[in-house]
């Protein structure tokens, strides 16, 4: 597919968005206010794009294209399936993810809220084998498998089929830290993705087996002993 650039307005977070699944979000800053109003009556349907932060916070206005926020280039498409609007203006807004982009130019001017001209990127399969699927799935059953032996809950129930959506699921379900998460959602094919996520299962299966306690993230680790 050819590089056809779209504006569409962000909505920097410190979290992942993954193609598929649900993002619940509560908007009571004013920007975001102004963006669900912007978007409501979008001929495309309301949608806004999810960033992760890497570094700092974009709770500041302002911005200009010399100091933006510092934000990773390929990011997901949100697209609103409920709203619930508050007395006091605020929302609690429903969305899941659905197309990635990669931001070709930032653009915080002209609107309260930044936006960005982005390229969406295709979902391909690359050199994707049934081997990789079964093994993926074969490994989150196991990991599942210990986690309810040690906690009585596991990750999840059905899988999907599809290989690429069964890919963003097994994401979403092991606890990782954003920067992995972030990893597998550049990754340009299916296939590099359960490459990478059989590694990390491989890696979360060991943690639970070597503890009796529940395998813990290090962004987790690193709050806890923040709080401490």
């Amino acid at each position: 597919m050819g590089f056809v650039a779209e504006v569409i307005p962000l909505f920097p977070l410190s979290h992942v968005l993954l193609p598929g699944m649900p993002l619940p979000l509560h908007v009571f800053e004013e920007r975001y206010r102004q963006l669900l109003t912007d978007i409501a009556e979008a001929p495309g349907g309301a949608r806004f794009g999810v960033v992760a932060l890497r570094s700092g916070s974009e709770a500041r206005t302002g911005w200009t294209r010399d100091d933006g926020p510092d934000v990773e280039p390929i990011g997901t498409l949100a697209e609103i399936l409920e709203v619930e609007p508050r007395d006091d203006g605020t929302s609690d807004l429903l969305s899941v993810g659905s197309q990635r982009f990669r931001i070709g130019e930032l653009l915080p001017e002209g609107k309260p809220y930044l936006r960005a001209s982005v390229e969406f990127l295709d979902e391909r399969d690359g050199s994707l084998t049934d081997g990789q699927t079964a093994l993926a799935r074969d490994l989150l059953e196991l990991y599942d498998a210990i986690l309810v032996r040690l906690a009585g809950r596991a990750t999840g129930s059905e899988l999907p089929d599809d290989a690429g959506a069964l890919a963003y699921q097994i994401a979403a379900r092991l606890p990782l830290p954003p920067g992995e998460r972030q990893q597998l959602l550049v990754l340009e094919t299916t296939a590099e993705r359960l490459q990478q996520l059989a590694a990390l299962l491989r890696r979360e299966i060991a943690l639970l087996r070597g503890t009796r306690s529940i395998a813990v993230s290090p962004a987790v680790l690193r709050i806890a002993h923040a709080a401490n």
